[in-house]
């Protein structure tokens, strides 16, 4: 009996960091095992959206940052004004180094935004940044033509500063930055390896090390954390949710994200009558949606309440009597089988979906045929290919409305006549004319005022059905410490997060 008992004893040793008597690994105090759902091809922020890793681990920085207000806050600049329509002065911060231990000056982070316009379309389409002068300790940026998203431009990770002195030969792998965490090591696809960065500027990093792991699989990301392979991980899904639900061994952290889910309305076919998108907007209970896709608000708005911008007051919900009288004002009644028609020809939408989001629009054909439509669902291979499906009434979409704490882009790109991501054909005159004066305002106040206004059209005119916001979430062990979780999800680990 001894033998045995001494046996279980050693084998529970052996196995104590996998968990054995259910109390999972323990970390090591000062080391972090962070799991994400993404990596970028490379870590040079410069590259296509990489940029976004090297915030969310918590190694790059901008001139600009947004909190978890949603709210624009200084990081390597600590003042900027706006001089005149086309010039923006940035005071750079002093006394900050790189990781290195080289002090960043303006000079060269004048250096690293030009690199990242030579490297980078996007980043040239977006900033419109015309010429950059250094002025003492303040960088003064000229544009082509008034920008009022400007600063949300370089809040974007694509212009993290990079010590453009250091072996650009390695920036794609250990690129040289000034976050509170040095990246050491880099394997792609897989992991990467950082340490406290000992220069860094704002105070002494929470962490010894941390590893940052890739589990793109939800389900897998869940496994990792209950084994014990990690401690923080972003995203949970709503089936994995329960699994982390006991306090005492997990904190959940969420807050509402800037994501919106939604059906783009084709005006080019029978939904060219506003009165019929109206009426299906009317008619979808978007309150249901959330709940069946879990981890979700309901919408009829364009923004997410996380967003502090683009709430005009107004919104579509869930309402039978005001979908029958939408139906009615664009010619349709229902017949006998309880199918909406006009003319004796029966309602029938094509609903065109590419995702993986399955139960969502189910939910979403269950609910339409319930209503009195018929609905033929085709899936597609991304949304550009519907046409090749034979065309779309109704399209899935799913869209960061405000990545950088700025809707301007979204606005644009999805709803101005003349955009090409512009899928659902939708014109309106007295859009584009906000869109236009929006690109050009300067003061806040006016542009949040213009941000109401193109709301209150969209709600309007319905050239997208808004259903669902998706919440940001993230999932530690209760011996980490000092977790903020963002609305923008390029955000995640910052220096005061600690492991006990």
């Amino acid at each position: 009996m001894k033998r045995i008992f001494t046996a279980i004893f050693l084998i529970c040793s052996l196995l104590a960091f996998t968990g054995c008597g259910g109390g999972g690994m323990k970390s090591k105090a000062g080391h972090l095992n962070l799991a994400l759902w993404w990596f970028g091809e490379t870590l040079d922020p410069a590259h296509a959206w990489d940029g976004w890793t090297l915030t969310r681990i918590g190694a790059g920085e901008t001139l600009v940052a947004v909190d978890e207000h949603m709210e624009f806050v200084p990081q390597l600049a600590d003042k900027w004004e706006n001089v005149n329509p086309t010039t923006w002065r940035f005071h750079i911060r002093p006394n900050v180094k790189f990781q290195d231990g080289t002090p960043m000056t303006p000079e060269l982070v004048k250096a690293s935004i030009e690199r990242t316009l030579q490297e980078n379309d996007r980043a040239k389409k977006s900033s419109r940044i015309k010429e950059i002068s250094v002025d003492g300790e303040n960088l003064v940026i000229e544009t082509e033509a008034p920008n009022a998203s400007l600063i949300s431009t370089l809040s974007d990770p694509l212009f993290i500063i990079v010590n453009t002195q250091a072996d650009m030969s390695k920036v794609a792998s250990t690129p040289v930055l000034t976050g509170p965490y040095t990246i050491t090591e880099w394997k792609k696809g897989s992991e990467i390896q950082m340490k406290r960065n000992e220069h860094y500027w704002d105070g002494k990093p929470g962490l010894d090390t941390v590893t940052v792991k890739l589990f793109e699989d939800d389900a897998s990301r869940a496994m990792a954390l209950q084994s014990g392979e990690i401690d923080l991980m972003q995203r949970v899904s709503i089936a994995n949710r329960s699994l982390f639900e006991d306090a005492s061994k997990y904190t959940i952290y969420e807050t509402s994200g800037v994501r919106m889910m939604m059906l783009t309305t084709n005006e080019d076919g029978i939904l060219a009558d506003k009165n019929l998108r109206r009426a299906i907007a009317y008619l979808l209970d978007t309150e249901a949606l959330a709940k069946v896709y879990g981890n979700s608000t309901a919408a009829g708005e364009p923004f997410p309440q996380s967003v502090p911008y683009g709430h005009s007051g107004e919104k579509i919900t869930h309402d039978t009597a005001k979908a029958d009288a939408a139906f009615a004002a664009a010619g349709y009644k229902k017949n006998a089988n309880g199918i909406y028609e006009k003319d004796g020809k029966p309602l029938t939408l094509q609903f065109a979906t590419w995702g993986d989001k399955t139960t969502l629009y189910e939910a979403v054909e269950s609910q339409l045929r319930a209503g009195g439509i018929d609905v033929k669902m085709v899936h597609v291979q991304d949304p550009d290919k519907a046409d090749v499906a034979g065309g779309f009434d109704l399209l899935e979409e799913d869209w960061a409305v405000a990545t950088t704490n700025d809707p301007y882009s979204w606005l644009r790109g999805m709803f101005y006549s003349e955009s090409p991501s512009n899928r659902g054909h939708y014109k309106s005159a007295a859009y584009d004319a906000i869109i236009n004066e929006m690109a050009q305002a300067l003061d806040p106040a006016k542009k949040d005022a213009l941000v109401n206004e193109a709301a209150k059209q969209l709600i309007e005119d319905q050239p997208a059905i808004f259903m669902i916001s998706p919440t940001t979430t993230a999932v530690g062990k209760t011996n980490v410490k000092n977790v903020k979780v963002f609305p923008l999800d390029y955000y995640l680990l910052t220096k005061d997060i600690t492991v006990e």
